[in-house]
């Protein structure tokens, strides 16, 4: 009897083969190598898409990155931009309002002189006659000699102003402790009797 796995043996009596690891081979349709060209080509389009998807995805959540990153700086500055003009604003009504630098009181000087030139400009054309015109530049010439009553005192209350805070500047200045450099880079803070006199009529000058 020959081995299994060399040669064939047919069943027979007196001889036991086993058929349960036995498989039924249907032979498939014959393959050539001009279809196993066309499924490499159909398989390699399959892949080239798959990855251009890939890339295409990547490429748009970057942009989206990119706009969000874009738009959200543009908010920034425009939000930035907005605080600016609003703090300007601020800053301009409170240069008008509580005037304190020369350059502030020139602003309002120059803005009063604007405002009577158009007023008595306004008044001239009008259709009026001389007397009515009289009196109107009468009644400007009231206003603007209470505003600018109002500058003066304006101007009156921001040199008391500005002189304490000179004073308290400068009362200030002289209370600071001395500090002195030595050799292996430290400060030494040292209190003079002449700093601690000016510190006690700072604390004079400024309870009263």
């Amino acid at each position: 009897q020959t081995n299994r796995d060399a040669g064939t043996q047919m069943p027979k009596s007196g001889v036991y083969i086993p058929t349960l690891d036995d498989v039924i081979a249907i032979p498939e349709p014959y393959f050539s190598s001009a279809d196993l060209a066309a499924l490499h080509l159909e398989k390699a389009v399959v892949i080239q898409c798959h990855a251009r998807g890939m890339f295409a995805r990547k490429r748009a959540r970057q942009l989206r990155s990119e706009r969000m990153a874009r738009n959200e700086f543009l908010e920034q500055q425009a939000e930035k931009r907005r605080l600016e003009s609003e703090l300007r604003h601020k800053r301009e009504i409170e240069r008008r309002m509580h005037p304190k630098t020369y350059e502030d009181f020139e602003v309002l000087y120059s803005e009063l002189e604007a405002w009577r030139q158009n007023e008595t400009m306004r008044i001239k054309e009008s259709g009026f006659d001389e007397e009515t015109k009289h009196g109107a530049l009468r009644q400007l010439l009231h206003k603007e000699t209470k505003l600018l009553q109002t500058i003066d005192r304006l101007k009156i209350s921001a040199h008391g102003h500005n002189r304490d805070a000179k004073i308290k500047k400068m009362l200030e200045a002289m209370s600071k402790p001395r500090v002195w450099a030595q050799q292996d880079g430290e400060t030494t803070t040292v209190h003079t009797p002449f700093t601690t006199r000016a510190k006690e009529l700072m604390d004079l000058y400024n309870g009263l």
